[in-house]
């Protein structure tokens, strides 16, 4: 019992040790880059975005931020853990966000024999493309298939063919969200680099076919399950509409 107990303490010493050292490479590479790190997440909207990883488990949390100080789009690359069950260890990953110009239905992007360490649901049809390239990576699944072949122009596709190889993608509503076991701070790099390269390659053409959400107010048309519902959130029709 004492001997599993002391591999415990050494276990746990080793992996904090391993984590600090990452932590100072990735300020490093950071600030070589000119690009601004924190440890404890600076983006209050990160565990309120649209997908079910951040509210999967007993507990989670963001770490290891990395984005542009210059870039207003609050793009951003984090480590993220997650607690399935109190009596579990936890499960790490590396995120990437893009926020993005429309509101869509669900779409996975993800690499063939590759595990994705989110868990998010893949749901809908598998959607083919033209780029044979990307077919060999990457198996595209939708639920609405136009809102795939919207987005995944030949210059989208170029772009993600870019990210490191263990890198999922999730598009949900107004946010993509990259997913990768735990990366290298070099591969945190790259990865917003590529995230940065992806918001600038959206199609118009998406946000003219699925428009953002409106501006929230006393009577927005709400965005339930990928459709509008007229319902208007308050019941005072002394408000403007």
């Amino acid at each position: 019992m004492f001997a599993v107990g002391a591999a415990a303490v050494v276990a746990a010493v080793v992996r904090a040790r391993s984590g600090s050292a990452r932590q100072r490479a990735l300020l490093r590479l950071c600030a070589d880059a000119g690009l601004a790190c924190a440890m404890v997440d600076p983006f209050p909207d990160t565990t309120l975005l649209p997908f079910r990883v951040f509210g999967w488990g007993s507990a989670h949390g963001v770490e290891n931020v990395v984005w542009d100080g210059d870039d207003d789009r609050a793009i951003r690359v984090f480590d993220l853990w997650v607690q399935p069950r109190p009596d579990e260890g936890r499960r790490t990953m590396t995120c990437g966000v893009v926020p993005l110009p429309f509101s869509v239905p669900t779409i996975a992007i993800l690499s063939r024999g590759q595990v994705d360490p989110s868990g998010e649901p893949v749901t809908g049809a598998v959607v083919h493309l033209e780029l044979d390239a990307f077919e060999e990576r990457f198996e595209v699944r939708a639920d609405d298939p136009r809102a795939a072949v919207a987005l995944l122009d030949q210059r989208m596709m170029a772009t993600l063919l870019r990210l490191p190889v263990r890198v999922a993608i999730h598009v949900h509503e107004d946010s993509m969200l990259m997913v990768a076991p735990t990366l290298e701070p070099g591969e945190m790099l790259l990865l917003v680099a590529c995230a940065k390269a992806v918001a600038g390659r959206v199609p118009p053409v998406v946000a003219s076919l699925y428009p953002p959400r409106p501006a929230r107010g006393p009577y927005e048309r709400r965005w339930l399950q990928g459709s509008w519902s007229p319902d208007p959130t308050s019941a005072d029709a002394s408000e403007p509409s």
